[in-house]
């Protein structure tokens, strides 16, 4: 499901209690007060260091009268919520996609157990394999990734999914990278070059954007920030904007648009390219935290890394314009300073400037992600930050 903003900042400092009211009213099992005492456990939490490290866990809520996921670890009896429990318990729970199932009793709020809140993976319909990525189970879901950093989600099934983050006293609405209007062609024009044109009626599409959405998650998982560039897919234009490449680390494989090729027409053979992609996609994630860039071509081959974007410090940056992620199209809505940028942004602006046809998408360390293409008025579009999401979180 889809956001409606991007990581579009509140006025002031916020905290849990700025948290919780823009999560009521409040649709789940929990009461307006319960899901007030949740979010404020769960900040107190991930400010408590124990034995040389932080805590990283998630809590989900049903919604009221609806549906609840199977507990996969049930606790006999409940547990309280209580900061100390979830100190003690969480390091024996397995990451996302999984979850404390939390509910509210006369005592207050309790931990039911552990569940399996989100769904993403590969299955077989009529013959064909197909990726099924991003389903949260509706509800209300909180996850807590680093001190004082905090992601709520509410999914609703007669309404758009709300994302908002909690980050360093800033309360931010969040947007997919994998909805992006710079993503989703980038993934149409790959799918249409590895069928040469011929329209797509099975699982490719979908596999081409489940894979690359795969990579940004693991390169953003990583914590170390890279980059990444897709060349042209013109022959005369993919040239023209390797010139302005250093030449990196050459790479013969992996070939991410054919391992999703494979994948889309795996008959019996399945496990062997579903194992396949999972390393093609970790080992091109990866790759991105050497300094330098990962440079794909227009249908997802990995043609190198560590590779220096010929663009100098001195060069004029160009004016660049932020885009809209509401949109489909490359809507901008304002100018962008990008001089108040790392040297990573600035480089991927000079670049898709002089190379027409080009994308680069930068990750930063702190998990944020910017997306740059060159506007038909030779202007810079950046759409940004954008998040990995349900849509593109790794597999568990």
């Amino acid at each position: 499901m889809q956001a409606s903003t991007a990581f579009a900042p509140t006025s002031g400092p916020a905290g849990p209690l700025e948290l919780a009211a823009r999560l009521i009213p409040n649709p789940s099992v929990l009461s307006d007060r319960g899901l007030a005492a949740l979010v404020e456990t769960a900040y107190r939490a991930s400010l408590k260091r124990e034995e040389g490290r932080y805590p990283s866990f998630q809590l989900f809520s049903p919604l009221a009268g609806g549906a609840e996921p199977v507990l996969d670890l049930r606790f006999s009896p409940p547990q309280p919520c209580q900061l100390a429990t979830l100190h003690r318990l969480s390091p024996g729970i397995p990451p996302g996609p999984y979850a404390f199932v939390v509910k509210e009793g006369p005592e207050g709020l309790r931990l039911e157990g552990v569940s399996k809140v989100e769904y993403s993976g590969f299955a077989a319909l009529r013959g064909r394999i197909d990726y099924h990525g991003g389903t949260q189970f509706p509800g209300l879901s909180l996850s807590v990734s680093a001190p004082g950093r905090l992601r709520a989600s509410l999914v609703c099934p007669d309404q758009p999914a709300l994302y908002l983050e909690l980050r360093e006293g800033r309360l931010s609405v969040c947007h997919d990278n994998a909805f992006s209007p710079i993503f989703l062609p980038l993934c149409r024009q790959a799918a249409q070059g590895l069928t040469h044109g011929v329209e797509d009626s099975g699982a490719l599409a979908s596999l081409v954007k489940a894979t690359l959405a795969r990579v940004f998650a693991l390169a953003v998982a990583a914590g170390h920030g890279g980059m990444f560039v897709f060349l042209p897919p013109g022959r005369a234009e993919a040239a023209a904007a390797r010139t302005l490449l250093s030449p990196g680390v050459g790479v013969a494989w992996p070939n991410l648009g054919r391992v999703a090729q494979n994948l889309a027409g795996a008959g019996g053979g399945q496990a062997v390219h579903l194992e396949q992609w999972d390393t093609a996609t970790r080992v091109a994630a990866q790759a991105s935290c050497v300094d330098g860039a990962v440079i794909l071509d227009a249908a997802l081959s990995v043609q190198a890394f560590r590779v220096e974007l010929l663009a100098r410090d001195e060069d004029a940056l160009p004016l660049c314009l932020s885009l809209s992620p509401q949109s489909t199209e490359l809507v901008p809505t304002a100018s962008l300073d990008i001089a108040g940028f790392g040297t990573r942004h600035r480089s991927a602006a000079r670049y898709v400037a002089r190379a027409s046809g080009a994308v680069a998408v930068v990750v930063s360390q702190d998990g944020e992600m910017r997306e740059f293409v060159r506007l038909p008025d030779g202007r810079v579009g950046v759409c940004g930050p954008l998040a990995p999401m349900s849509v593109s979180a790794p597999a568990a």
